[in-house]
């Protein structure tokens, strides 16, 4: 698995791109990666209505990295399953490093 095609330096801090899917029965950010869209997975519990869903994968990605929520932001895919956000504050080698991490242990759950 190759995080680098889908974490990126930004002169803030890095963007990451996910393929979403909403409505799932548990949450878990990121839940895998897909080498086909060079994207992170995440999985949500939320509605994908009125920015819930955006919301909540804002929020879980803020918390996995360390930072605060108002640190993430949404850059594109806002009404898509395909979304790039931006993590201020934080390098792409270091959000890597955390998010392979995250990956390994939820597949040693499953």
């Amino acid at each position: 698995m190759d995080l680098h095609e889908a974490v990126k330096p930004h002169p803030q801090g890095c963007t990451i791109r996910f393929e979403v899917a909403p409505c799932s029965s548990r949450l878990v950010v990121p839940s895998g990666f897909n080498p086909w869209r060079r994207a992170l997975e995440a999985r949500l519990t939320e509605e994908p209505q009125r920015g819930r869903a955006n919301q909540q994968l804002a929020e879980e990605l803020a918390f996995a990295l360390g930072v605060s929520s108002s640190d993430v932001d949404v850059l594109s895919g806002h009404k898509s399953s395909r979304k790039v956000l931006l993590v201020r504050g934080v390098g792409a080698m270091n959000a890597i490093t955390i998010l392979c991490q995250r990956i390994k242990s939820e597949l040693c759950i499953r």
